[in-house]
This record gives structure tokens, sequence and C-alpha cells, in this order.
């Protein structure tokens, strides 16, 4: 009797073990599950944003620095979309890229960049990690302004007249060993203009050696009038008459005698190159006395001044 009832709570708790070890082998099952259901929930954003403004902190009063990517491109993760929108946007943005010069040195160094300022939950990379930056000692000087235009920016036909700007001098800040290389401030026509015309404007500044290299400086001011006088390419050139038709039969002779001897022709070099003279055509034949004639004047592809003259015929009879 003693051993039935033995017997039966030795099963009855070998039952109670294997539903107990069940019951947490599917609550472990299932919790699981659900931490797989909700991680799959979390889903992360990604952005990459172009030219980002790279904040550079240094000694402006004691330094001058150059030779640096003024913006870089930042790759964004979160998994919080508004706060990844809010980064995005240049209105709502709090992060900013910062290059601190604090304890460089004169010369080129290689700084890190570094995103700061960035909301919880949101990462950031920039690309690339780090900019090089020419560091020197800041110096100012007073330099001549030149305007410049190229040779190949007259139009063909034209050639340079006069060239005036705004400022005669302006005030130039680089650092020394750049300032010893600058020769002069130039005042420069934008490379897509081609005159053919007189031309007025505002152009940039910049500062160049002696070669017509642009250096690195601050100038100021920044900008000035350039004023280019353009005119068209000429020649003096004698007019030659040269009359045709039949001479009238009462008549010996036909003199002429011209009111104006020269012109002027305009035109491409090559054209003008090749003309010594302009001819004017005189036709005779209903000539019977003393008279004058107004004819035009023409040279080819040349345009010509003036484009009529008044010639005068004396008429000898037989």
């Amino acid at each position: 009797m003693f051993k039935r009832i033995f017997t039966k709570r030795l099963w009855l708790a070998l039952v109670s073990i294997f539903f107990a070890i069940l019951l947490f082998l599917t609550a472990n099952s299932v919790n699981y599950s659900s931490r797989n259901h909700t991680s799959g929930l979390l889903q992360t954003y990604s952005h990459t944003l172009e030219n980002v403004p790279i904040d550079i902190k240094y000694d402006s009063n004691k330094y001058f620095i150059s030779g640096y990517s003024y913006d870089t491109e930042v790759y964004l993760t979160s998994t919080n979309r508004v706060k990844l929108d809010s980064e995005i946007n240049d209105d709502t943005r709090h992060f900013k890229v910062v290059a601190d010069l604090s304890n460089a040195r004169e010369g080129t160094n290689r700084v890190p960049l570094e995103v700061k300022n960035l909301p919880s939950g949101v990462s950031a990379e920039s690309s690339p990690t780090t900019i090089t930056v020419n560091v020197g000692k800041k110096k100012t000087k007073t330099f001549r302004v030149e305007g410049k235009i190229n040779a190949d920016q007259i139009a063909d036909g034209y050639r340079l007249a006069k060239v005036s700007t705004g400022v005669s001098e302006v005030e130039v800040t680089s650092d020394e060993a750049t300032i010893n290389q600058i020769d002069h401030v130039a005042a420069i026509l934008p490379e897509e203009e081609i005159l053919s015309k007189d031309y007025s404007s505002t152009v940039t500044l910049q500062a160049v050696s002696e070669n017509g290299k642009i250096l690195p400086s601050i100038i100021n001011p920044t900008k000035t009038d350039l004023d280019v006088d353009v005119e068209e390419l000429s020649k003096k050139v004698p007019i030659v008459v040269e009359l045709t038709g039949q001479l009238n039969s009462n008549l010996s002779d036909i003199r002429y005698e011209l009111q104006t001897k020269e012109a002027v022709v305009y035109g491409k070099q090559a054209e003008l190159d090749k003309t010594a003279y302009v001819k004017v055509k005189v036709n005779i034949s209903d000539v019977t006395k003393d008279t004058t004639k107004t004819v035009s004047l023409s040279a080819g592809n040349l345009k010509v001044s003036p484009d009529k003259v008044t010639v005068k015929l004396t008429a000898k009879k037989k």
C-alpha cells in the first residue's frame, strides 16, 4: 500500500516537472518571437547631405588660412524619421561640421572634421573625415588695381581701345608668404564675354602674381566697376576713280575731281591687309557737259566710311 502511494506521487511529480519545463520553453519561445517581431518594426532611415558648410575654428586676428574645402558631405542615419528630417532641413538643423585649428601651427595642417550638436538617436559621418588647411601669419597690404582682358576676348575685327576701373588701389589680406607673391589686383573681364562693343559692369577683384596666377586672399573692396572700350580695326586708303562707259562723240576727254580723296575701311585684319585702295566706278556714258555725280563706295567684306563720294566731272569738247 505504501509503495503504491509513493509510486503515484513520484509519477505526479515527474508529470509536474515535465509540464513546468514545457511551459518554460513555450514562454521563452513566445518572448523571443515577440522581441523578434518588435525588432522588425524598427526601420533605419538614412540620408546623404552634400555641400554642408565647414565651420573652421582658428585665431582670425593672428592667422590667415587657405587651401581648404569650404564644405563636405555628411551621411545621416536614424530610426526616428522626424529627427532625421529635422537635421536634413537647413532651417531646423542642429548639427554642424567643425574643423578645430586652435592648436594648429604655421604651414600645412591636416585636421579632423567633427560633427557636433547631433540630437540623440541620430548618427552622422562626414566624407572626407579630415581636411588640409594652410595656416600662415596674417598680413595686409595695399596693391594697385588693373583691368584684365584676354586677347581672345576681343572679337575678330576689333581692338582694345581703353580699360578703366572704379578703384585704383585696394587692401589685400593674406598670409605673409602669399602677400610677397602678389604683383597686383586684377579686375578680370568674365571669361564668357567676347567684346564687339563697349563693356561696363561690376566684376570681382582677384589678387594675382606677376605671371597671372590667382592667389588666395581677402580683398577690400571685393568688387569694382570695369569699363572696356573697343573699336573696329580700320585703315585709311586712297580712293581710286575708274571711268566706265562710252565717251560721248562730241567730247574729247572727261576729267574728274574727288571731293574726298581718302576713305577709312573697317573689318578683320586679314581683309585690311589685302586692301590698298577703294575703287569707285563712274559711268560717263550720259555725260555731255560739266556735271557732278554721287557714287557709292564698297570694298568687299569691309565697311567703308564715307559710304558715298561726290565726283566732279569736267567735259572737254572737241
